[in-house]
């Protein structure tokens, strides 16, 4: 099973993906990629989630799970037996819990991943996130210009500088 991110980015089943995104790239994500129907989905939250309403169209692989808790999400991740587990990262759940806790759910969802694909998805990265990251196969930042310069052209694109930052360091936005 393979979902085409962005025009080089790939995720395939067996990899842990930690992934930073607007909101709309992942709503879209859904919207475009109707071969996702066809797996078995999990989509794990938190006490709120910003995406789960706004996806639409599910079906009854779609399976929604709730954690409120850190020892919930670990139980969660422990008993799912699906091909696609998406987790839209909760902060909050991370804020009472210690490191060690942390540390010991990234390491379960690269377990899961040996069988699974899994997307840790965030819209601004925070501490608990990198810590879950650490143990992602890949990790992945998505601008949503960037994927529409590429779409378009098929090359990376260079931004310059403004006038005003000669000494600040330009970069290369794509892959």
């Amino acid at each position: 099973m393979e979902i085409r991110l962005a025009p080089y980015i790939t995720l395939r089943t067996g990899m842990f993906a930690a992934v930073v995104a607007s909101e709309e790239e992942m709503i879209a994500l859904f919207a475009r990629r109707p071969e996702l129907k066809r797996y078995l989905f999990l989509y794990i939250s938190g006490n709120s989630s910003r995406l789960l309403t706004r996806i639409g169209d599910r079906n009854a692989t779609f399976d929604v799970r709730r954690a409120f808790t850190t020892h919930q999400l670990l139980t969660i991740l422990r008993d799912a037996c699906h091909t696609i587990i998406f987790i839209e990262h909760d902060p909050v759940l991370f804020e009472a819990s210690g490191g060690g806790m942390t540390a010991a759910i990234g390491q379960t969802m690269a377990e899961v991943a040996a069988g699974s694909l899994v997307i840790l998805y965030t819209m601004v990265p925070d501490r608990s996130f990198g810590v879950l990251a650490a143990y992602a196969d890949r990790i992945i930042t998505l601008a949503p210009e960037q994927n529409r310069a590429l779409e378009q052209t098929g090359k990376p694109v260079m931004h310059r500088r403004k006038r005003g930052q000669e000494g600040r360091q330009s970069t290369l936005e794509a892959f």
